[in-house]
């Protein structure tokens, strides 16, 4: 049973897989004829010419089949007139007189006349135009076909007496044609003059097949040529097509490895008309392109080298003058009021002059790749309070409430400590510049594989195309912002390279009107492999730069089933109600405050 099975099953294997490949193969040349110009140009061509051919071919039809007709018509005529001159001689010529030398003469006549006629003669019909004493019997050479004479044909031969020959076309069933169904053929009739046995009706049948048969031929051979045609122009289309169609296909190819990074991809030049102009234009495109970009290579690092050579060298002098400075600082009280503020001014200048000189000096190391990690392990909770006290006056001058919801047990990590918390640092000031007298909540989040810092504010927020933004350098939101922070617009830039030296990222949501959330990953080992979205205890659910939803939670998972998204006891009770009332409070700032795991927004 399971063989006979097995070979049913393989009979008929080959009838569905030969169905399916026909429909594929007429899908593969529909997105053939799309997508190609080639293609389409072929078929388009194919099918005019296929067209063009079809119309002639029925139009030359037309005009052989009537010219055919007409032909064979007069040569039916012609012959059919002989057959009655001869007749009409024996029957004159004749001497009998009795009934049976009457019919035995009318029998040989139509013998003779069916033996002399033309290849295409089917029948003779003889019959007697009266009914009288010496009328004949009906005499024919082909009964089969007698219907074929109809009676009006009888009837307007038997009432014509000027001995008229009368035509009318009709189809024979003849046995070689069963498939064809008919043979056109003719049926020609006139008046035979016998005066010893009365006139006599004279009929002869001809057939068309051989006229047909030519026909057909011609049909056939129109048709082969035709499809011939196509397939000869379609192929020539083809081969130019291709031989114009393929040069540009190795341009359009050498463009797209040019556009991925490949600068020395150039073509052969192998024509001369337009489509070696086109090669040419290309190479002289790519060369063109390869000198602005190592010009603007070596602009570029002309540009860092004079940035880091302009740093170190303002380092000592800037020194100098933060010397001066301290020293008018510890004699302020010696001077008079407008010195005192003048001293206060020059000091602030200073210390801002100072930053920008390590935000300065710390880019150039990044540009030069001298940057490197110092990672030890550490609470991740340690850099945060630091970061937090760092900005906590700037904060406390804006009236900006820093909440912190940190794990009440250590969250471990190595990390380069310094940079943490200069991440955390510049993403708080960054949110006490745009707060806007909102409160700024850092929370954190925490699993096997990686810890997330959440820094979120809900103050002015951005939209999409400033949010874009916010990583490049001496980039600012809104440059007529009154900062009392400063800063420099390098940042953002400095904590996204920080956090990309951990193999971290930093991801940014911002809505105006709702406030900017940033959440900083960091794996628990910077030596792994690469962070997965998977791996995060809690992310941005949306790609959207102004989606607020999350999956996951913040605490400290101590479980497969916690790294889900679930919060364990990290936290304890009383950290948690105080996490929900503050969230609470920041709710009349947000609308967005819940996720799916019940992580506040």
């Amino acid at each position: 049973m399971s063989g006979d099975t097995g070979r049913r099953g393989h009979r008929a294997e080959p009838v569905s897989r030969h169905r399916f490949s026909i429909r594929r193969l007429l899908r593969h040349g529909r997105s053939e004829v799309r997508r190609s110009l080639q293609a389409r140009t072929v078929a388009l061509t194919v099918m005019l010419t296929l067209s063009v051919a079809v119309v002639f071919s029925v139009v030359s039809m037309v005009s052989v089949r009537a010219s055919l007709l007409t032909q064979t018509t007069s040569q039916s005529q012609a012959d059919f007139s002989n057959m009655v001159e001869q007749a009409q001689n024996n029957l004159d010529a004749s001497d009998a007189t009795t009934t049976v030398q009457i019919q035995q003469l009318v029998n040989d006549l139509a013998s003779n006349l069916q033996s002399d006629g033309s290849s295409n003669l089917v029948g003779v019909y003889l019959w007697s135009r009266e009914s009288t004493a010496r009328s004949i019997i009906p005499v024919s050479t082909e009964p089969t076909y007698e219907d074929v004479i109809t009676a009006d044909m009888r009837s307007a031969v038997a009432s014509d007496l000027e001995g008229n020959v009368f035509y009318q076309p009709v189809g024979l069933s003849i046995a070689s044609d069963v498939m064809s169904g008919s043979t056109p053929g003719a049926v020609l009739g006139t008046v035979l003059d016998y005066g010893v046995a009365g006139d006599l009706e004279f009929f002869a049948v001809y057939s068309y097949t051989l006229q047909q048969q030519s026909l057909t031929q011609i049909q056939l051979s129109l048709l082969t040529v035709c499809a011939m045609l196509s397939i000869a122009v379609g192929v020539v289309m083809w081969l130019v097509i291709r031989g114009i169609v393929r040069p540009v296909e190795r341009v359009a190819d050498a463009a797209a490895t040019l556009a991925s990074g490949d600068l020395d991809t150039r073509v052969d030049v192998d024509r001369k008309d337009e489509l070696g102009v086109l090669q040419r234009s290309f190479n002289s495109m790519a060369d063109s392109l390869n000198q602005k970009i190592d010009e603007l290579e070596e602009a570029s690092a002309s540009q860092k080298r004079f940035v880091s050579d302009v740093s170190h060298e303002l380092r000592t002098p800037v020194t100098t003058m933060r010397m001066a400075s301290d020293l008018l600082e510890m004699k302020r009280d010696d001077f008079d009021p407008a010195s005192r503020r003048t001293i206060e001014l020059l000091s602030g200048q200073i210390n801002r002059f100072q930053d920008l000189l390590a935000d300065l000096l710390e880019i150039s190391r990044y540009d030069a790749g001298y940057a490197a990690l110092d990672a030890v392990d550490a609470d991740v909770r340690d850099p945060v309070n630091d970061a937090v006290d760092q900005v906590s006056g700037i904060a406390a001058a804006k009236h900006v409430v820093i909440r912190t919801m940190l794990p009440n047990v250590p969250v471990w990590a190595k990390v380069d400590v310094r940079r943490v918390t200069r991440i955390i640092r510049n993403l708080l000031a960054n949110a006490v510049d745009f707060a806007e007298d909102g409160p700024i909540s850092v929370r954190i989040a925490a699993n096997r594989k990686a810890v997330v810092i959440s820094v979120r504010d809900f103050g002015a927020g951005m939209d999409a195309a400033t949010v874009s933004h916010v990583f490049d350098r001496f980039w600012r939101g809104d440059p007529s912002r009154s900062r009392i922070t400063g800063g420099t617009g390098l940042g953002l830039s400095i904590a996204m390279t920080d956090a990309m030296l951990h193999h971290g990222s930093i991801t940014v949501r911002s809505a105006i009107g709702q406030g900017t959330w940033f959440l900083v990953a960091l794996p628990c080992d910077p030596r792994g492999a690469q962070l997965s979205e998977g791996d995060l205890p809690i992310a941005f659910r949306g790609a959207d730069a102004d989606d607020f939803a999350v999956t996951g939670g913040f605490g400290v998972a101590a479980s497969p089933v916690a790294e889900r998204g679930e919060i364990v006891a990290g936290q304890s009770p009383s950290d948690t109600v105080q996490a929900q009332a503050q969230a609470s409070a920041a709710d009349a700032h947000s609308e967005n405050t819940s996720d799916d795991n019940g992580g506040p927004q």
